[in-house]
């Protein structure tokens, strides 16, 4: 049997359609049938698609879908499922469940989200083998690994925001994601405390972009090196994300858009 089922792409820490993070929103009365899932998500090909069934009250259950595997890695789509929902409902704070994960989200104004996430700790790190020709030979200063992310600082930000590393050779390497940053003050008068971009093509994701997740990871990095709690970090293509922490929580947010509607048709 045919069916339709509608879908919203939002960009994220954006404020003009097109020119943030592209994440899929899709509502559905059954999340189980993931292979429908997974075939959705590579259709689709944002680094992350998201599927929702409201519980009532408030709360949101999900499963998340990169275009090569199952799984909440990235973080944008919570933004863009917080978008729709207010959208849709008009709810101004409310939970989404994704597995054992509750996010707790708070629309701020018409297009400012926050969203809650737990502390991270970060590990020291080996630098792995041709992780500088994969970045171009741009030096590294320093490293920090959380759970499959690998955090690299290099030391130029002008450099950075024109880097396209090479995935490739990163797929090569024990992580299923890099976080490559740099300190804008470095050669800049920028009013941006770090920039950052994050690619993962062992999840399918080969361009480049700035993920929540990550810079819940970014901010423990700088909080470490500067004994600051409170970041403003920029993409390598304008994208801003805010980010506080406390004794308990990491908190993201930033601008969404809804930039495109849609039907997808499956059997």
């Amino acid at each position: 049997m045919r069916m339709s089922i509608g879908f919203w792409i939002v960009d994220t820490f954006c404020k003009e359609a097109f020119c943030g993070i592209p994440s899929a929103v899709f509502f559905l009365d059954d999340l189980s049938d993931e292979k429908l899932l997974q075939n959705i998500a590579m259709e689709v090909n944002a680094p992350e698609s998201i599927f929702l069934k409201d519980l009532n009250n408030g709360i949101f259950d999900s499963v998340c879908f990169t275009p090569a595997c199952k799984g909440l890695f990235f973080g944008n789509a919570l933004f863009g499922a917080a978008k729709v929902i207010n959208e849709k409902t008009k709810l101004k704070q409310f939970s989404i469940t994704c597995g054992i994960r509750v996010f707790a989200i708070e629309i701020l104004d018409d297009t400012r989200i926050k969203v809650r996430f737990s502390l991270v700790d970060l590990e020291k790190a080996p630098i792995p083998a041709n992780l500088n020709s994969a970045l171009g030979g741009e030096l590294v200063v320093s490293l920090a690994e959380c759970k499959d992310e690998l955090i690299v600082e290099v030391r130029s930000p002008s450099r950075l925001q024109d880097l396209h590393p090479n995935t490739g050779m990163l797929s090569g390497m024990d992580y299923n994601s890099f976080a490559i940053t740099a300190d804008t003050h470095y050669e800049t008068d920028s009013d941006y405390d770090f920039i950052a971009k994050v690619v993962a093509p062992k999840l399918g994701v080969h361009r480049d972009v700035i993920t929540p997740i990550a810079c819940t990871k970014l901010s423990a990095y700088w909080k470490q090196r500067v004994n600051k709690s409170e970041f403003i970090a920029i993409g390598s293509n304008g994208e801003k994300v805010y980010i506080c922490q406390d004794s308990d929580f990491t908190y993201v947010s930033g601008d969404c858009i809804i930039s495109a509607t849609g039907e997808m048709f499956t059997d």
